[in-house]
């Protein structure tokens, strides 16, 4: 008896249902509908048909085992809904709690339950950073031209506004790419730079068409002329060196995490600002943002202190009336909505699925360059959400990254990660059929 292998339908060489999300997240706000005053994009729609079939492959081990991070994940969903009943009511938590729910986990799942081997991440990956060079043919014109290609167009052809006025920097045009801010479109494009270098260049600074596409993915990001994602380059940049020139050292990550808790005490000894200061001082493009960042951080973290376990909702802060209510820091709105709890549970997930793999030995060379890749994107993300907010497209996308590498904890070098067939009824085929 033979049973027929099941597995998961591509598109453009990518899983079919990873391939439609991506598609998804790329489309602006406007490509979108209103249901009795929920905006429903395009993205939304893919994660809402696709969560309950990808909660029950979840729960019933389909795709992998359940593991603590799915249930750190689902516990941080469950804390915010119930922020949000406390704060606005049963409905609040079923409408923008479920909402949360479906991009939070919906999100995730995507990427942890259709990544289930290294074939299919580098897929993946080569498809995003396809994505990412292919952008240069219309964000280099917007750069040079201000003409905002890509958003004006999508957004028109469904009657959707233009994309807003934004002020140049650095004698270039911030682009928008298909995306709702510059922002957006550089952190999507900077979140590629690892996953270029380690898995489609392969480290080897003589495959020209891998470094291109690495150049590419810098250039792309360079367009957005942004602080957030120029940090996430240079975070990714920063430790893809330390890792290529100290490879061979056992304990390099250990030196690296004591150097940089040395500079923090160094700095705080010897500076005449805090740490967290000096850091947006250096890290922004005007002394007017970083002062503007400094003064969230100092409220918001006030406004934390004030309702710690719960937050404080969808609510508005306290803050002097000359500010803006925008909070450019996505693990400071995290706390002060949902409260530390949900902040904790969400770090969790982050850096104990991360360490988690990051234990594994004996792994091939390719899984190790994946396993560079996918940390080193999450590190330079997680630093720059200190100083962005993660909104829309990019907060789906975190979450998606965020699963993508959860293979590594289960999957075995030389076996096929394929989808287990369902017990019940197996498909059986003859050896005649085979050929």
């Amino acid at each position: 008896m033979i049973r027929a292998k099941t597995f998961s339908p591509t598109l453009f060489g990518v899983p079919a249902v990873i391939a439609v999300f991506f598609l998804a997240i790329m489309l602006p706000t406007p490509v979108s509908i209103n249901l009795g005053g929920l905006r429903m994009s395009v993205y939304r729609v893919v994660l809402i048909v696709m969560i309950l079939p990808m909660m029950f492959q979840l729960f019933t081990g389909r795709r992998g085992k359940i593991n603590l991070f799915d249930m750190l994940l689902l516990a941080h969903c469950a804390w915010v809904i119930l922020a949000l009943i406390k704060w606005g009511g049963l409905s609040q938590g079923i409408e923008s709690g479920g909402i949360y729910f479906v991009e939070c986990l919906g999100a995730y799942l995507v990427g942890r339950l259709y990544i289930r081997s290294y074939e299919d991440f580098s897929a993946m990956t080569h498809a995003y950073v396809g994505v990412v060079v292919a952008m240069l043919l219309f964000t280099i014109p917007e750069a040079l031209t201000g003409v905002h290609i890509l958003y004006d167009t999508i957004s028109g052809t469904v009657g959707g506004p233009r994309a807003p006025f934004i002020e140049s920097r650095m004698g270039i045009e911030r682009t928008f790419g298909p995306f709702d801010h510059p922002i957006l479109c550089g952190i999507f494009s900077a979140s590629a730079f690892s996953l270029a270098y380690f898995v489609v260049a392969q480290k080897r600074l003589d495959n020209y068409t891998g470094m291109a596409k690495v150049f590419g993915v810098g250039l792309a990001t360079f367009m957005s002329a942004s602080g957030g994602p120029y940090l996430v380059l240079m975070m990714q940049g920063f430790v893809a060196a330390w890792e290529c020139v100290l490879g061979r050292i056992q304990g390099r990550w250990a030196a690296l995490f004591s150097l940089f808790a040395l500079a923090y005490v160094a700095i705080d000894l010897f500076s005449t600002k805090t740490p967290f200061h000096v850091f947006v001082n250096y890290f922004t493009f005007s002394k007017q943002s970083a002062y503007n960042r400094i003064l969230l951080f100092e409220y918001g973290t006030a406004e934390v202190a004030r309702h710690p376990i719960f937050g404080i909702g969808l609510g508005d802060w306290e803050r002097p009336v000359w500010m803006s209510d925008s909070m450019d820091n996505f693990w400071l709105l995290t706390a002060m909505r949902y409260g530390i709890p949900a902040f904790l549970l969400l770090l969790g997930v982050l850096l104990g699925l991360v360490w988690a793999i990051g234990q594994r030995k004996r792994m091939p060379d390719t899984w190790r360059r994946a396993r560079h890749a996918w940390a080193f994107t999450l590190f330079g993300i997680a630093v720059a959400a200190a100083t962005v907010h993660l909104w829309n497209a990019l907060f789906v996308l975190f979450f998606f990254l965020i699963g993508s590498g959860a293979w590594m904890l289960d999957a075995r070098p030389g076996r096929p990660q394929a989808v287990k067939p369902a017990r019940r009824n197996p498909v059986v085929l003859r050896p005649a059929r085979l050929f």
